[in-house]
This record gives C-alpha cells, sequence and structure tokens, in this order.
C-alpha cells in the first residue's frame, strides 16, 4: 500500500535530493542497527516524508555519516540521523507488522505466515518506545479489515479509517503542532488509499478480492473523476497544513514532493488506469 510519495527528482538540485537521500538512507541504516535486517524490506518513501516534515519542524540534532551500503559498498553516501529517525523507524516497524498480520488475516499465505514470524521478534523495541502509537496503529487496521469484510463501499468510511492512522503517525508530540500533523498526516494516509485501491481495481476483481470502487469496474472515467477529485481536496487541505507549520528548513524538498512528485505520481496512475480499459 506504501510507496506513493515521492520526489520529483528532475526538479531537485544535486545537493536537495543528496540531502533527501541521506535521510531516506539514515532510516534505512537505523532499521538495519535496531531492527534487524528483514525490517529494511519494509523501507519506503512514504516514511521518509514523516522524517522530513517532523525534522524540519523540530530540527533536532542530527548524525551526519558518509559510509557505503548493500547496494553499493564502494561508493559513500550521506546518512542522517536523529530522534525523529528513531521515532520513524518504530512506526515502520509497526506499520510493517500489524500490516502483515492483517494479511494473514485475509489470506494466510505462506510469504505472509514467515515474514510475520521474522518480524514479530523485532516488534517488541518498537511497541516498548511507542504502546499507545501500537495500540491505534493495531486498532485502526483491525477496523480497516472489518469494513473490507464488510464489503464496504463508503470510500470516505474506508479511506478516513487508513487516514486516522496515519494522522496519529504523523502526531509527534501533543503540543501547538499536533493539529496541523495530524492533518498532514490524514490527508496522506487517505491519498495513499485511495490511489492504492485505484490502481488495484482491476487485479482486485480478477481475483474477486476486495475493493471499494468494484461499482465503477465499467465506469472508469466516471471513477476517474471521482477519485481525481477526492485526492485533490486531500492534497489542497495537506498543503495548507503544511503552510501553517511555517517551516524554514527542508521545504523546498518538502515543496518538490507535496507540490510536484505526489502530483505527477497520483495523474500518472489515473491516466494510465483510464488507458488500460480503453
Amino acid at each position: 500500500m506504501f510507496g506513493y510519495v515521492k520526489i520529483n527528482k528532475m526538479d531537485l538540485t544535486f545537493r536537495e535530493y543528496e540531502h533527501y537521500r541521506g535521510y531516506y538512507c539514515g532510516l534505512c541504516k537505523y532499521l538495519k542497527d535496531n531492527h534487524g535486517e528483514i525490517s529494511r524490506l519494509t523501507l519506503n518513501y512514504d516514511i521518509t516524508f514523516l522524517i522530513l516534515v517532523l525534522s524540519a519542524l523540530y530540527r533536532p540534532k542530527s548524525n551526519i555519516i558518509e559510509e557505503g551500503c548493500i547496494t553499493n559498498p564502494f561508493k559513500k553516501k550521506k546518512k542522517i540521523i536523529n530522534e525523529i529517525t528513531e521515532y520513524a523507524a518504530s512506526m515502520n516497524v509497526l506499520l510493517a507488522y500489524y500490516k502483515l498480520e492483517d494479511n494473514l488475516n485475509d489470506e494466510n499465505r505462506i510469504k505472509d505466515k514467515v515474514a510475520y514470524n521474522l518480524y514479530k521478534k523485532k516488534l517488541k523495541l518498537a511497541y516498548e518506545k511507542y504502546p499507545k502509537k501500537a495500540e491505534f496503529i493495531k486498532a485502526q487496521l483491525e477496523e480497516l479489515n472489518k469494513l473490507e469484510k464488510e464489503k464496504n463501499i463508503n470510500i470516505d468510511m474506508v479511506s478516513n479509517t487508513f487516514g486516522a492512522l496515519m494522522g496519529e503517525v504523523f502526531v509527534y508530540k501533543n503540543d501547538d503542532y499536533e493539529e496541523d500533523l495530524r492533518n498532514i498526516g490524514f490527508n496522506i494516509g487517505k491519498y495513499i488509499y485511495l490511489l492504492d485501491a485505484y490502481e488495484d481495481l482491476d487485479k482486485d476483481y480478477e481475483k474477486g478480492r476486495y475493493n471499494p470502487f468494484i461499482e465503477y469496474i465499467d465506469k472508469r472515467e466516471e471513477l476517474k473523476d471521482r477519485v481525481d477529485k477526492l485526492i485533490s481536496i486531500s492534497l489542497g487541505i495537506l498543503a495548507q497544513s503544511i503552510d501553517n507549520l511555517n517551516l524554514k528548513m527542508n521545504i523546498n524538498i518538502i515543496d518538490n514532493i507535496v507540490y510536484s512528485g505526489v502530483y505527477l505520481r497520483y495523474k500518472s496512475i489515473l491516466d494510465k488506469g483510464c488507458e488500460s480499459n480503453v
């Protein structure tokens, strides 16, 4: 479900891109060092966006190192690690674990069972640090699973459930920034759920799986217009909430993601989805 919150690399300077990759590689390193190799398999750009926003807002002291990695051991890469990295890594682990648990309830696939049993050993550290977050994530995914089993096609109800989950993930502290951070997370979550459901519609239909857009299987232009409007509203609220934070750091990268990377990503998926049914 994750992987929809990306940069538009072509519109970033080399220095900005290197800085963005620094957060991403820092998260990868932190996951490996603290949660094991298995945790790196769930690394995604959506959680990197969380680090970008929270680091820009709270400005924690960062440790910047340069070293090689498994993908290119001979070329050193910048890795930025701070207290937000630790928080984001824990959220990454919790999201992956409870999503695997949810998958097992749905399909009980062997690969999910293997990954779940491996991840179960890594859950303890993240759970002990953030038990309330963990329980909230689990409860929202259980509610989402319930709605999906009921074959609920109220798209606001199902997407808002995942939005609420991501809203809680984006709230790092209960302070004056809580409302705007929750709005950012909520609308990121809603966007992710909508686009994932749209992109998977044909595959879900062929396999007889739940999809909240199933009634639009033969009305793709109508569906495209509806999803476009829903996502546009969410991204508008997201952008306003980011503006409210009055960020001074990472702002060019964050703007690139919100106004360019995310926009191009969802537009290409919407257009591709309709082309496949022409």
